[in-house]
C-alpha cells in the first residue's frame, strides 16, 4: 500500500498505463519541465536532454505498471532519467576516449556580467559539474536547482537519506575546489555560501 501522499500519483500511473491519454498527458505536464531541467544540467545540452526526456518517457510508459507509489511519480521519473543520463555519459565518453575528442560547453549568458567572464565561468562550472560522479551531480542539482529535499533526493537515487547527504556534500565541495582552480571565485563562493 503506497503512502496517503503517493496514493493519487499512484491512481493516475494505474490510469495512464491501462491506457487512458488524458492521465498519461496530465503526468507528462505536470513532470515535463523538472523532468527537462534536471537533463539539461546533467547533460550540459538541450538536444541531448531532450533525446533523453524523450527516453525517459517512453521506458516510463512501457513500465508505469511497476510504479509502486513509495516515492512520488516525479522521484520515480528523476530515477529514470538519471539512469538514462548516466547510460548516455558512458557511451559518450567511450565515444570520446576512441576519438580523442572533448566538446565544448556553453551556458546561457547573465546579463550583469561581461561576455567573456561570463564565457569563463560557464565553461568552467560546467567543467568542474562533469568531473563529479552521477550521483554527486545529481545530488547537487537536485538541492540546489529544485531545492528538493534529502529524503526525495535519496528516493531519486536509490539510496539511504544519509547517502544522499554524503553525495551533495561531497559534490558541493568538489565543485567548490574545482571552481577555485579554474579562477572563477564568484562562483566558488556562491558554491561555500549554501546551507547544507
Amino acid at each position: 500500500m503506497p503512502p496517503e501522499e503517493h496514493r493519487q500519483d499512484r491512481a493516475l500511473a494505474r490510469q495512464a498505463a491501462h491506457g487512458d491519454n488524458a492521465a498519461w498527458r496530465d503526468i507528462y505536464e505536470t513532470t515535463c519541465q523538472p523532468l527537462f531541467n534536471f537533463l539539461c544540467y546533467q547533460v550540459g545540452e538541450r538536444e541531448t536532454a531532450k533525446d533523453l526526456l524523450q527516453d525517459t518517457y517512453l521506458s516510463a510508459l512501457q513500465n508505469l505498471g511497476r510504479y509502486r507509489g513509495d516515492g512520488s511519480l516525479l522521484s520515480w521519473l528523476r530515477t529514470i532519467a538519471l539512469r538514462k543520463c548516466l547510460d548516455w555519459r558512458r557511451s559518450w565518453w567511450q565515444r570520446l576516449t576512441r576519438v580523442g575528442q572533448v566538446p565544448e560547453t556553453m551556458v546561457a549568458p547573465e546579463s550583469n556580467r561581461s561576455e567573456a567572464r561570463l564565457e569563463l565561468e560557464s565553461v568552467a562550472f560546467h567543467d568542474a559539474l562533469a568531473t563529479l560522479s552521477g550521483h554527486q551531480r545529481a545530488a547537487l542539482l537536485l538541492r540546489e536547482l529544485e531545492d528538493l529535499s534529502y529524503q526525495e533526493i535519496a528516493a531519486t537515487l536509490g539510496c539511504q537519506e544519509a547517502t544522499a547527504r554524503v553525495h551533495y556534500h561531497r559534490g558541493r565541495e568538489k565543485m567548490k575546489q574545482m571552481l577555485v582552480e579554474s579562477e572563477a571565485p564568484a562562483l566558488a563562493e556562491d558554491m561555500g555560501g549554501q546551507q547544507v
